[in-house]
């Protein structure tokens, strides 16, 4: 089967923190909750939740990346969400909409194995 995405994904358990932005100004954002990454990619994440997030919520991540022992944060939005089989558990995809360098850099290391040239 031919991958649609433009970017390559690796699947792995990562923590995640997710912290929904407020609307307007920053007021101290209630909602936090943690996760598990099931696959992690340059655009994104998806994860697997028991608090799900209505599709176009903004959310800070902070990505624990287990395979390099980085923290990535970063920015995203969330782009869908589905029940896993009924069981209160969800998936949900996450687009980066704001990365910095380092951590842009961070996530190039862990998924290609290293940062700059090569292959």
């Amino acid at each position: 089967m031919k991958e649609r995405r433009k970017d390559p994904r690796i699947g792995q358990e990562n923590k995640v923190a997710l912290n929904p932005l407020p609307e307007g100004r920053h007021r101290g954002a209630k909602g936090a909750s943690c996760c598990l990454t099931r696959d992690v990619s340059m655009g994104g994440i998806r994860v697997m939740t028991d608090a799900a997030l209505e599709v176009g919520t903004k959310v800070t991540v902070e990505l624990t990346l287990t395979k390099s022992k980085t923290s990535v944060r970063a920015v995203a939005q969330v782009r869908w969400v589905k029940e896993i089989d009924g069981k209160k558990l969800f998936d949900m995809g996450l687009e980066f909409v704001e990365i910095g360098p380092e951590d842009e850099l961070a996530l190039i290391d862990h998924i290609y194995g290293k940062s700059g040239s090569g292959g």
